[in-house]
Order: C-alpha cells, then structure tokens, then sequence
C-alpha cells in the first residue's frame, strides 16, 4: 500500500464494519470512534471511549473551546468533546465515509454551528484559529510530520494545547523488532511514525512547549505471543479472499495490526499522550 491508498482503506473498513464482522480489537464504530480500547483507571471498563477521559485534564481553561481534531475519523472526539465542555468543533478527515458518516450524526444531533467536518488533510490549510487541538492515532500517518505540525501550530493561538496520542516507537529496537516495524509502517502507510523525542524535538522548534508525556500501554490487553502467532497465520489465511471480496487493503492492515500488538508486547512500541502548548501569538 501506499500513502495514497489511506482514504480507500478508511473507507474499506467503513464497510466491513457495517458488516456482520467482528473488528472490536481496534474500532469503536458504534461510539463514532475508532482509537484504541483502553482500560479506565476508574472504572476499570476497557473501551474506546477511555482516552476521552485521559485527554479532559489537559484541555486549556481558556472558554470557550474552539477545538480541532485533526484526523477525525467518525466524529467521535469533537462530539464527545462538545457535549463535556461546549464550545465549537471541527474535525478534518481524508475519508469520504468518514466525513459522510460524522456529518450526518452532526446533523441528527442537532449541533450545526458546534460542529462540523471538513473532507480534507490535516496539512491542508485550515479554516479558522484553535485554542485546542487534537490527534488521536492520526498524525503517524503523516508523511512529513515536521510540516504537519508546521500547519496545525499555524492555525494555533497563544496559549493554545495540542494534544497527541499515538503509537511511538522505543528509542532502541532489537533487530527483530526493527523488521517488524518496518512491516508495520508499510500496511499502516506510516512513513515516519516519530518516537516521543522525535516528536517533542518536532514541537519544540515550532515554539511548543510540552507541558505533558503520559505513557498508556499498561492500559491496553495486548494478546501473548503465542496468540499472535496464531491470529498471524489466521490472517495470511484470509488475506486472498477477503481481496477479492474488496477488502485486499483492510487485510494488509489487520496484519500489520498484529505486528503492532507484538512491538507493543515487547515493549518496542509505546502508546503515548503528548501535551504541547503554544508560547507565541499566530
């Protein structure tokens, strides 16, 4: 696959999730969110709707929020995230399933005017100015993330918080670990996929200051490795059939989801939240 290849794979697993399929391990559909189920440290409820709660103390005072989410997907943050703290939302996604689905729940909610979804990149220039902004499991696709972070902190104002969160690379890796993240960023089309220094040194040239770096892969279940192997063999199984059904790109990307269970499970990949925050004007 290819970086091109991003919104027709978005949109196969639209459709495979509108199926009688079981893909829960990584998608929240029926919640509009697709970000990784975690455990709640209160509730001990493994969800996708975790990280929401995890993200709530960073959020700036300033009110009200006008708040970005970069890589939306179905919508599921800015919806969240407007009926916790208000304020106006918009989401930008790639994917024409994607935005078709999130603004038709923005419409059914009754939120025009508090939110709204845009059909475009991330790195595309952008309609307004932000106090927060948001990327969950989104900027690792970014094939030029120094420019990516260039274009949101651009549309950033003083004061304003961006928050990541997104699967980082170790700072060492075996040599076995290095192949399988190299598999991995090839069927996840992550050409870059920035460790945490990378991507607070990133930050840190652009005048934003981190404020906060929260390791959360305790809080996911990834399987044993005897498990992967067998979920691995299980998938190469698949693979052909499911490509001439139409879904050649999601079956790449549900083996490089194994690869990434096994980097995590090493200790290789880590699931973490940066908090950056703006220190000059626009």
């Amino acid at each position: 696959m290819t970086q091109s290849d991003l919104p027709q794979y978005y949109d196969e697993m639209d459709r495979w999730n509108r199926g009688d399929n079981d893909f829960s391990t990584y998608s929240g559909h029926d919640q509009n969110s697709v970000h990784r189920f975690l455990t709640d440290p209160v509730s001990g409820a493994f969800s996708p709707m975790t990280i929401f709660s995890l993200l709530d103390p960073w959020l700036p005072a300033e009110r009200p929020l006008k708040g970005l989410d970069a890589g939306c997907g179905y919508g599921g943050a800015c919806f969240v995230n407007q009926e916790r703290h208000g304020g106006h939302w918009t989401g930008v996604t790639i994917a024409p399933s994607q935005w078709q689905r999130a603004t038709q729940q923005a419409q059914a909610r009754g939120l025009e005017g508090q939110v709204e979804f845009l059909l475009q990149s991330y790195d595309a220039p952008l309609p307004g100015a932000y106090n927060t902004v948001i990327g969950i499991e989104s900027l690792i696709h970014s094939p030029d993330p120094a420019q990516t972070l260039r274009n949101l902190a651009a549309h950033m104002t003083k004061g304003a918080r961006l928050l990541i969160v997104d699967d980082m690379p170790a700072p060492s890796l075996s040599a076995q670990d290095a192949k399988l993240l190299h598999d991995f960023k090839q069927m996840w089309r992550c050409p870059v996929a920035p460790s945490a220094q990378e991507w607070k040194a990133m930050a840190q040239a652009l005048g934003l200051k981190t404020i906060a770096e929260r390791d959360l892969s305790t809080m996911m279940r990834p399987r044993s490795e005897e498990q992967l192997d067998e979920a691995l063999r299980e998938l190469h199984t698949q693979q052909a059939n499911k490509a001439q059904q139409g879904y050649a790109l999601l079956a790449e990307a549900e083996i490089g989801g194994v690869h990434l269970e096994r980097l995590q499970q090493h200790g290789a990949m880590r699931y973490m939240l940066l908090v950056f925050e703006k220190t000059d004007s626009l």
